[in-house]
């Protein structure tokens, strides 16, 4: 019976034998969606939060509640071929792992309660290659997978005193690099790390090495949200890379 770390600390905690779940990951894998079922439910087009939660993992860090978890990444490798054939209409096949993980990142965030009447734009700053690639996307909640890796592989200069909702950045993009390139003060409400190897070929046909690829990373979110808002939205976030059919889905 494969499951995975996840899933099998779910089950403990909730008391529940593995055996008689039905694994829905790669190859019968049983994920924790499998476990808590978590099915967000639509409000007026938007996300809303989870129907479980991940509870923090390390104590609050300036301000800002840690989440460390591992995603299991073979499921976006199975789903590679229509992205495939979409990125090749649509973005001379530009579409890789870390579009898909800011999107993420984005529908994640903006499914806490709290934020569902905001106004302001959902704005991100990327950095990859430890720091030394940088893009913004604008306005990032309004806009589908293809529409933020058109956007962050653009090349356009980072806009002045830019106020970024989300930071997503590799693990050796240091503070320093970060604050160099948002105004003076900025207090992202979320911020990913990917503490891995994130893969920077494209997502193609096949997409090679995907079926043994395991997603680390560490996840920040403000303390001005509730924590259980907070707890909600690291929960929605780990199902949507689990799940990548249904991330790519949502408009």
């Amino acid at each position: 019976m494969k499951i995975s770390s996840l899933a099998a600390k779910l089950c403990a905690a909730k008391g529940i034998d593995p055996a008689t779940l039905h694994g829905t990951g790669p190859g019968g894998r049983i994920m924790a969606a499998d476990v808590v079922a978590p099915q967000p439910q639509q409000r007026n087009g938007a996300t809303t939060i989870a129907t479980f939660a991940l509870l923090p993992t390390r104590p609050q860090k300036d301000d800002y509640y840690v989440y460390d978890a591992s995603v299991d990444m073979a499921a976006l490798g199975d789903i590679s071929l229509p992205i495939a054939v979409q990125c090749e209409k649509l973005l001379e096949n530009r579409y890789s792992v870390i579009d898909y993980i800011v999107r993420a990142v984005v529908k994640a965030g903006m499914s806490a309660p709290s934020l569902q009447q905001r106004t302001e734009p959902a704005d991100v700053l990327i950095f990859e290659n430890n720091g030394e690639k940088q893009a913004a996307v604008r306005d990032a909640a309004k806009k589908t997978i293809f529409k933020i890796s058109r956007e962050a592989a653009s090349g356009a200069p980072i806009p002045e005193q830019y106020t970024p909702t989300f930071i997503v950045c590799d693990a050796h993009t240091t503070r320093a690099c970060v604050a160099a390139h948002v105004e003076e003060g900025c207090r992202p409400l979320f911020a990913f790390v990917d503490r891995g190897n994130t893969p920077k070929e494209k997502v193609r046909a096949g997409a090679a090495g995907m079926a043994d690829y395991i997603l680390s990373y560490t996840f920040y979110v403000h303390t001005s949200l509730p924590e259980s808002e907070a707890n909600g939205v690291a929960a929605n976030l780990h199902a949507m890379l689990y799940n990548p059919v249904r991330l790519l889905l949502l408009s």
